[in-house]
Protein backbone atom coordinates (compact mmCIF):
# COMPACT_ATOMS: atom_id res chain seq x y z
CA UNK A 1 0.00 0.00 0.00
CA UNK A 2 1.28 3.95 -0.72
CA UNK A 3 -0.43 7.16 0.36
CA UNK A 4 0.85 10.29 -1.32
CA UNK A 5 0.30 13.41 0.12
CA UNK A 6 0.39 15.97 -2.52
CA UNK A 7 1.68 19.43 -1.70
CA UNK A 8 0.39 22.87 -3.29
CA UNK A 9 2.96 25.66 -2.59
CA UNK A 10 1.94 28.80 -2.12
CA UNK A 11 5.75 30.16 -1.61
CA UNK A 12 8.45 29.82 -4.73
CA UNK A 13 10.25 26.93 -4.16
CA UNK A 14 13.92 28.02 -6.32
CA UNK A 15 15.56 25.16 -6.18
CA UNK A 16 15.89 21.47 -4.66
CA UNK A 17 16.87 22.50 -1.81
CA UNK A 18 14.01 24.58 -0.85
CA UNK A 19 11.24 21.91 -1.22
CA UNK A 20 13.90 19.21 1.04
CA UNK A 21 13.05 21.87 3.73
CA UNK A 22 9.64 20.81 3.18
CA UNK A 23 10.92 17.35 3.47
CA UNK A 24 12.47 17.98 6.62
CA UNK A 25 10.09 19.75 8.47
CA UNK A 26 7.68 17.09 7.44
CA UNK A 27 9.87 14.04 8.85
CA UNK A 28 11.78 14.68 11.99
CA UNK A 29 8.45 16.01 13.38
CA UNK A 30 6.59 13.75 12.15
CA UNK A 31 3.49 11.59 13.46
CA UNK A 32 3.33 7.76 14.40
CA UNK A 33 1.89 7.14 10.98
CA UNK A 34 4.92 8.83 9.18
CA UNK A 35 7.65 8.66 10.82
CA UNK A 36 9.82 5.86 10.37
CA UNK A 37 9.07 5.10 6.88
CA UNK A 38 10.70 5.04 3.39
CA UNK A 39 10.08 8.30 2.30
CA UNK A 40 10.33 9.15 -1.82
CA UNK A 41 10.02 12.75 -3.18
CA UNK A 42 8.69 13.23 -7.06
CA UNK A 43 8.82 16.90 -8.39
CA UNK A 44 7.20 17.82 -11.01
CA UNK A 45 8.86 20.46 -11.94
CA UNK A 46 12.68 21.61 -10.58
CA UNK A 47 11.42 25.12 -10.40
CA UNK A 48 8.16 25.19 -8.41
CA UNK A 49 6.34 28.44 -8.86
CA UNK A 50 3.13 29.63 -6.76
CA UNK A 51 0.43 27.51 -7.28
CA UNK A 52 2.89 26.17 -10.67
CA UNK A 53 3.54 22.78 -9.40
CA UNK A 54 2.92 20.08 -6.72
CA UNK A 55 5.41 17.92 -5.16
CA UNK A 56 4.57 14.39 -4.03
CA UNK A 57 5.41 13.06 -0.64
CA UNK A 58 5.03 8.93 -0.89
CA UNK A 59 5.84 6.73 1.97
CA UNK A 60 6.36 2.35 1.32
CA UNK A 61 2.93 1.20 3.31
CA UNK A 62 5.34 -1.94 3.80
CA UNK A 63 6.78 -0.82 6.88
CA UNK A 64 3.53 0.62 8.09
CA UNK A 65 3.02 0.86 11.91
CA UNK A 66 0.58 -1.13 14.00
CA UNK A 67 -2.07 1.98 13.83
CA UNK A 68 -2.73 0.94 10.22
CA UNK A 69 -4.79 -2.11 11.98
CA UNK A 70 -8.61 -1.62 12.28
CA UNK A 71 -9.06 -3.57 16.00
CA UNK A 72 -5.76 -1.76 17.28
CA UNK A 73 -7.30 1.90 16.67
CA UNK A 74 -10.67 0.40 17.63
CA UNK A 75 -8.66 -0.20 20.79
CA UNK A 76 -6.78 2.75 21.71
CA UNK A 77 -9.28 5.07 20.70
CA UNK A 78 -11.81 3.34 23.47
CA UNK A 79 -8.94 3.96 25.72
CA UNK A 80 -8.59 7.31 25.35
CA UNK A 81 -12.06 8.04 24.40
CA UNK A 82 -12.80 6.63 28.23
CA UNK A 83 -9.98 8.66 29.64
CA UNK A 84 -11.48 12.08 28.59
CA UNK A 85 -14.52 10.98 29.74
CA UNK A 86 -12.85 10.58 32.79
CA UNK A 87 -11.66 14.03 32.47
CA UNK A 88 -14.65 15.97 31.81
CA UNK A 89 -16.96 14.09 34.46
CA UNK A 90 -14.05 14.41 37.35
CA UNK A 91 -13.22 18.30 36.80
CA UNK A 92 -17.13 19.09 36.26
CA UNK A 93 -18.24 17.60 39.40
CA UNK A 94 -15.54 19.47 41.32
CA UNK A 95 -16.42 22.85 39.38
CA UNK A 96 -20.09 22.11 40.03
CA UNK A 97 -19.67 21.43 43.86
CA UNK A 98 -17.26 24.64 44.27
CA UNK A 99 -19.74 26.95 42.71
CA UNK A 100 -22.72 25.64 44.39
CA UNK A 101 -21.45 24.78 48.02
CA UNK A 102 -20.51 28.35 49.62
CA UNK A 103 -18.16 27.00 52.51
CA UNK A 104 -16.24 25.09 49.53
CA UNK A 105 -15.61 28.65 48.34
CA UNK A 106 -12.21 29.25 50.09
CA UNK A 107 -9.10 31.23 48.68
CA UNK A 108 -7.52 27.56 47.98
CA UNK A 109 -10.31 26.26 46.41
CA UNK A 110 -10.40 29.36 43.79
CA UNK A 111 -7.04 27.57 42.87
CA UNK A 112 -8.90 24.13 42.83
CA UNK A 113 -11.26 25.35 40.80
CA UNK A 114 -9.58 27.15 38.38
CA UNK A 115 -7.40 23.85 38.02
CA UNK A 116 -10.46 22.33 37.45
CA UNK A 117 -11.55 24.58 34.90
CA UNK A 118 -8.89 24.26 32.89
CA UNK A 119 -8.87 20.45 33.19
CA UNK A 120 -12.23 20.68 31.97
CA UNK A 121 -11.58 22.84 29.11
CA UNK A 122 -8.95 20.46 27.89
CA UNK A 123 -10.99 17.81 27.92
CA UNK A 124 -14.01 18.99 26.07
CA UNK A 125 -11.64 21.20 23.70
CA UNK A 126 -8.30 19.25 23.27
CA UNK A 127 -8.48 15.77 23.70
CA UNK A 128 -11.40 14.96 21.19
CA UNK A 129 -9.20 16.33 19.07
CA UNK A 130 -5.81 15.17 20.32
CA UNK A 131 -7.77 11.33 20.13
CA UNK A 132 -8.46 12.20 16.24
CA UNK A 133 -4.57 13.33 15.29
CA UNK A 134 -3.19 9.95 17.30
CA UNK A 135 -5.53 7.83 15.81
CA UNK A 136 -5.17 9.10 12.00
CA UNK A 137 -2.17 11.20 12.29
CA UNK A 138 -1.21 11.34 8.37
CA UNK A 139 -5.08 12.71 8.02
CA UNK A 140 -5.77 16.18 9.82
CA UNK A 141 -8.97 16.91 7.89
CA UNK A 142 -9.84 20.47 9.69
CA UNK A 143 -7.06 22.07 8.23
CA UNK A 144 -3.94 24.88 9.27
CA UNK A 145 -5.84 27.17 10.92
CA UNK A 146 -8.51 24.95 12.76
CA UNK A 147 -4.78 22.65 13.96
CA UNK A 148 -2.79 26.05 15.40
CA UNK A 149 -5.81 27.14 17.24
CA UNK A 150 -6.23 23.32 18.58
CA UNK A 151 -2.52 23.50 19.68
CA UNK A 152 -2.27 26.47 20.81
CA UNK A 153 -5.58 25.42 23.20
CA UNK A 154 -3.29 22.79 24.33
CA UNK A 155 -0.62 24.43 25.29
CA UNK A 156 -2.29 27.02 27.48
CA UNK A 157 -4.71 24.64 29.21
CA UNK A 158 -2.20 22.21 29.71
CA UNK A 159 0.02 25.41 31.08
CA UNK A 160 -2.25 26.54 33.46
CA UNK A 161 -3.40 23.21 34.69
CA UNK A 162 1.01 23.07 35.68
CA UNK A 163 0.68 26.58 36.85
CA UNK A 164 -2.09 26.07 38.70
CA UNK A 165 -0.45 22.77 40.35
CA UNK A 166 2.31 25.07 41.52
CA UNK A 167 -0.04 28.16 42.97
CA UNK A 168 -1.61 25.32 44.96
CA UNK A 169 1.65 24.07 46.72
CA UNK A 170 2.33 27.38 47.44
CA UNK A 171 -0.92 28.08 49.04
CA UNK A 172 -0.81 25.48 51.20
CA UNK A 173 2.75 26.39 52.34
CA UNK A 174 2.15 29.65 53.46
CA UNK A 175 -1.10 28.31 54.67
CA UNK A 176 1.22 25.43 57.23
CA UNK A 177 3.94 27.55 58.06
CA UNK A 178 2.97 31.24 58.48
CA UNK A 179 -1.08 30.53 59.75
CA UNK A 180 -1.69 33.84 61.14
CA UNK A 181 -0.38 36.19 58.47
CA UNK A 182 -2.16 33.61 55.60
CA UNK A 183 -5.47 34.56 56.85
CA UNK A 184 -4.84 38.34 57.12
CA UNK A 185 -2.90 39.13 53.83
CA UNK A 186 -3.84 36.32 51.57
CA UNK A 187 -7.47 37.34 50.37
CA UNK A 188 -10.33 36.26 47.24
CA UNK A 189 -9.49 39.55 45.46
CA UNK A 190 -5.56 38.99 45.35
CA UNK A 191 -5.95 35.03 44.55
CA UNK A 192 -8.48 35.67 41.60
CA UNK A 193 -6.20 38.30 39.95
CA UNK A 194 -3.04 35.65 40.58
CA UNK A 195 -5.58 33.64 38.79
CA UNK A 196 -5.98 35.52 36.08
CA UNK A 197 -2.69 36.58 35.55
CA UNK A 198 -2.06 32.72 35.07
CA UNK A 199 -4.71 32.65 32.33
CA UNK A 200 -3.43 35.48 30.47
CA UNK A 201 0.26 34.56 30.76
CA UNK A 202 -0.36 30.82 29.28
CA UNK A 203 -2.58 32.53 26.26
CA UNK A 204 0.04 34.98 25.46
CA UNK A 205 2.69 32.10 25.63
CA UNK A 206 0.66 29.30 23.70
CA UNK A 207 -0.65 31.64 20.72
CA UNK A 208 1.36 34.14 20.14
CA UNK A 209 4.79 32.42 19.38
CA UNK A 210 2.17 29.81 17.20
CA UNK A 211 0.95 32.33 15.48
CA UNK A 212 3.40 34.19 14.29
CA UNK A 213 5.85 31.42 13.87
CA UNK A 214 8.47 31.96 16.87
CA UNK A 215 8.54 28.22 17.14
CA UNK A 216 9.34 26.92 14.27
CA UNK A 217 13.39 26.73 12.69
CA UNK A 218 12.38 28.55 10.03
CA UNK A 219 10.31 31.30 11.05
CA UNK A 220 6.76 30.40 9.14
CA UNK A 221 3.62 29.24 10.50
CA UNK A 222 3.50 25.87 11.33
CA UNK A 223 1.33 23.67 9.14
CA UNK A 224 0.28 26.49 6.51
CA UNK A 225 2.93 23.99 4.19
CA UNK A 226 1.33 20.59 4.64
CA UNK A 227 -2.27 21.56 6.03
CA UNK A 228 -3.36 17.45 5.51
CA UNK A 229 -0.52 16.96 9.08
CA UNK A 230 -1.44 18.54 12.17
CA UNK A 231 2.05 19.10 13.76
CA UNK A 232 3.34 20.55 16.95
CA UNK A 233 6.86 22.26 16.02
CA UNK A 234 9.52 23.64 18.43
CA UNK A 235 12.98 25.32 18.19
CA UNK A 236 15.47 25.58 20.49
CA UNK A 237 15.18 28.48 22.13
CA UNK A 238 11.46 27.56 22.36
CA UNK A 239 11.24 24.28 23.79
CA UNK A 240 13.58 26.04 26.77
CA UNK A 241 11.81 28.67 27.46
CA UNK A 242 8.29 26.58 27.68
CA UNK A 243 9.71 23.62 29.53
CA UNK A 244 12.00 25.21 31.67
CA UNK A 245 10.08 28.22 32.61
CA UNK A 246 6.58 26.51 32.43
CA UNK A 247 7.75 23.34 34.31
CA UNK A 248 10.80 22.35 35.26
CA UNK A 249 11.67 25.46 37.45
CA UNK A 250 7.75 24.92 39.10
CA UNK A 251 8.64 21.10 39.70
CA UNK A 252 11.72 21.99 41.78
CA UNK A 253 9.85 24.79 43.91
CA UNK A 254 6.91 22.27 44.36
CA UNK A 255 9.25 19.35 45.91
CA UNK A 256 11.02 21.57 47.78
CA UNK A 257 7.83 23.52 48.85
CA UNK A 258 5.82 20.48 49.71
CA UNK A 259 9.42 18.72 51.96
CA UNK A 260 8.89 22.05 53.83
CA UNK A 261 5.31 21.34 54.36
CA UNK A 262 5.90 17.67 55.21
CA UNK A 263 8.78 18.96 57.80
CA UNK A 264 6.30 21.60 59.58
CA UNK A 265 3.18 19.14 59.60
CA UNK A 266 5.32 16.53 61.24
CA UNK A 267 6.66 18.60 63.92
CA UNK A 268 3.15 20.33 64.42
CA UNK A 269 1.79 16.96 64.33
CA UNK A 270 4.22 15.61 67.35
CA UNK A 271 3.87 18.90 69.32
CA UNK A 272 0.26 18.21 69.72
CA UNK A 273 0.55 14.37 70.15
CA UNK A 274 2.71 15.52 73.14
CA UNK A 275 0.61 17.95 74.70
CA UNK A 276 -2.36 15.12 74.60
CA UNK A 277 -0.02 12.68 76.15
CA UNK A 278 0.69 15.73 79.18
CA UNK A 279 -2.72 16.26 79.63
CA UNK A 280 -3.84 12.44 79.98
CA UNK A 281 -1.18 11.42 81.92
CA UNK A 282 -2.43 14.15 84.72
CA UNK A 283 -5.88 12.18 84.92
CA UNK A 284 -4.47 8.48 84.27
CA UNK A 285 -4.06 6.86 87.64
CA UNK A 286 -1.33 4.29 86.64
CA UNK A 287 1.88 4.29 84.15
CA UNK A 288 -0.16 1.43 82.56
CA UNK A 289 -2.44 3.71 81.28
CA UNK A 290 -0.21 6.28 80.25
CA UNK A 291 1.64 4.01 78.47
CA UNK A 292 -1.29 2.55 76.48
CA UNK A 293 -1.94 6.07 75.24
CA UNK A 294 2.02 6.13 74.05
CA UNK A 295 1.51 2.87 72.59
CA UNK A 296 -1.55 3.57 70.48
CA UNK A 297 -0.02 7.19 69.11
CA UNK A 298 2.23 8.94 71.48
CA UNK A 299 4.95 11.00 71.13
CA UNK A 300 6.38 9.31 69.05
CA UNK A 301 4.10 8.96 66.52
CA UNK A 302 2.50 11.01 63.95
CA UNK A 303 -1.59 11.31 63.53
CA UNK A 304 -3.23 9.58 61.07
CA UNK A 305 -4.30 12.98 60.03
CA UNK A 306 -0.90 13.85 59.43
CA UNK A 307 0.03 10.45 58.06
CA UNK A 308 -3.40 10.99 55.41
CA UNK A 309 -2.00 14.81 54.72
CA UNK A 310 1.35 13.16 54.27
CA UNK A 311 0.18 10.31 52.08
CA UNK A 312 -1.85 12.84 49.74
CA UNK A 313 1.64 15.10 49.14
CA UNK A 314 3.40 12.18 47.94
CA UNK A 315 0.61 11.03 45.69
CA UNK A 316 0.50 14.89 44.53
CA UNK A 317 4.23 14.68 43.61
CA UNK A 318 4.33 11.21 42.30
CA UNK A 319 1.63 12.41 39.94
CA UNK A 320 3.35 15.45 38.55
CA UNK A 321 6.49 13.74 38.20
CA UNK A 322 5.17 10.61 36.13
CA UNK A 323 2.94 12.34 34.19
CA UNK A 324 4.62 15.03 33.15
CA UNK A 325 8.93 14.40 33.34
CA UNK A 326 8.63 11.99 30.36
CA UNK A 327 6.86 14.39 27.76
CA UNK A 328 8.55 17.73 28.67
CA UNK A 329 12.17 15.81 28.68
CA UNK A 330 11.13 14.38 25.29
CA UNK A 331 9.80 18.07 24.25
CA UNK A 332 13.05 19.69 25.43
CA UNK A 333 15.53 17.66 23.36
CA UNK A 334 13.38 17.26 20.25
CA UNK A 335 14.85 19.66 18.82
CA UNK A 336 18.61 18.50 19.16
CA UNK A 337 18.10 14.71 18.51
CA UNK A 338 18.40 13.87 15.31
CA UNK A 339 15.25 11.86 13.62
CA UNK A 340 13.32 12.42 16.59
CA UNK A 341 12.09 9.41 19.10
CA UNK A 342 10.11 6.49 18.83
CA UNK A 343 6.52 7.51 17.88
CA UNK A 344 5.07 4.87 19.84
CA UNK A 345 6.84 6.31 23.37
CA UNK A 346 6.11 9.85 21.84
CA UNK A 347 2.49 9.50 22.03
CA UNK A 348 2.64 7.67 25.69
CA UNK A 349 4.49 10.58 27.10
CA UNK A 350 1.90 12.60 25.80
CA UNK A 351 -1.20 10.43 26.61
CA UNK A 352 0.39 10.29 29.76
CA UNK A 353 0.57 14.50 30.76
CA UNK A 354 -3.00 14.61 29.66
CA UNK A 355 -3.74 11.79 32.42
CA UNK A 356 -2.77 13.88 34.77
CA UNK A 357 -5.88 16.17 34.10
CA UNK A 358 -8.22 13.09 34.76
CA UNK A 359 -6.30 12.80 38.24
CA UNK A 360 -6.27 15.91 39.86
CA UNK A 361 -9.71 15.57 41.21
CA UNK A 362 -8.80 12.84 42.29
CA UNK A 363 -5.77 14.01 44.31
CA UNK A 364 -7.02 17.28 45.38
CA UNK A 365 -10.28 16.52 46.00
CA UNK A 366 -11.65 13.10 46.48
CA UNK A 367 -9.22 12.63 49.14
CA UNK A 368 -10.41 15.63 50.85
CA UNK A 369 -13.45 15.04 53.22
CA UNK A 370 -15.34 18.63 52.82
CA UNK A 371 -15.44 17.22 48.86
CA UNK A 372 -16.59 14.11 49.27
CA UNK A 373 -19.61 15.56 51.49
CA UNK A 374 -20.03 18.23 48.61
CA UNK A 375 -20.06 15.79 46.02
CA UNK A 376 -22.31 13.86 47.71
CA UNK A 377 -24.87 17.00 48.19
CA UNK A 378 -24.36 17.88 44.49
CA UNK A 379 -25.23 14.11 43.01
CA UNK A 380 -27.69 13.16 45.82
CA UNK A 381 -29.61 16.42 46.96
CA UNK A 382 -32.54 14.34 48.45
CA UNK A 383 -30.59 11.54 50.24
CA UNK A 384 -27.77 14.31 51.41
CA UNK A 385 -30.84 16.17 52.93
CA UNK A 386 -31.84 12.88 54.91
CA UNK A 387 -28.32 12.12 55.57
CA UNK A 388 -28.05 15.62 57.31
CA UNK A 389 -30.97 15.48 59.50
CA UNK A 390 -29.93 12.16 60.95
CA UNK A 391 -26.18 13.69 61.37
CA UNK A 392 -26.15 16.73 61.84
CA UNK A 393 -22.59 17.04 62.95
CA UNK A 394 -21.44 14.88 59.75
CA UNK A 395 -22.59 17.15 56.64
CA UNK A 396 -21.03 20.93 56.69
CA UNK A 397 -23.77 22.28 54.01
Amino acid sequence: MQQDYTVLKSPILEDRESYENVINKVVPHSTPNTSGHVWHVQVADDRLRAGGGTLNITWDGSQALPNDDLAYKITLGSVLAVLDLFTILGNALVCVTVATIARLRTTTNFFIFSLALSDLLLGCLVLPFSVLNTLFPEHWPLGAVFCNLYVSTDVMLCTVSILNLFLISIDRYFAITRPLRYELEVTGRKVLVVIVGVWVFSALLAFVPIHLGWNTQDGSVQNWDLPTLCLFEGNAYYVLLVSIGTYFIPLIIMCTVYSKVYAVATKQSKAIRQMTVGIKHEQYTSDSDVQHVVENGGTGGISKSANKAIFTLASVIAAFVICWVPYFVMFTARPFVTGGFNPHVDLLALWLGYANSALNPFLYTFLNKEFRYGFFWVLCPQTARKYKQRHPDACFV
